[in-house]
């Protein structure tokens, strides 16, 4: 799950699902990230990216914060604190 406010409204995005895409195999880590979300906005819409923080090596594993520290998702997924 992750969380992130546009325009004063909360948005969700649940990558749990299988879908194909690539970019929901990627990882949390809290404090060792080396992506970023960025917030764009197309046409009044909001879209997620991930952007690198850094320079990332061939097969080096892509993570970042998922941002979610909600009480009930830190107590059932206490991985979520790293």
């Amino acid at each position: 799950m992750y969380y992130f406010v546009h325009k004063n409204k909360s948005y969700c995005v649940d990558a749990t699902a299988e879908s194909g895409r690539l970019g929901r195999l990627i990882n949390h880590s809290k404090v060792a990230g080396n992506c970023h979300t960025k917030l764009i906005d197309i046409n009044q819409r909001p879209y997620l990216i991930l952007v690198a923080s850094r320079d990332i090596s061939a097969g080096e594993e892509l993570l970042y914060d998922y941002g979610d520290r909600s009480k009930s998702s830190l107590e059932s997924h206490p991985w979520l604190k790293s």
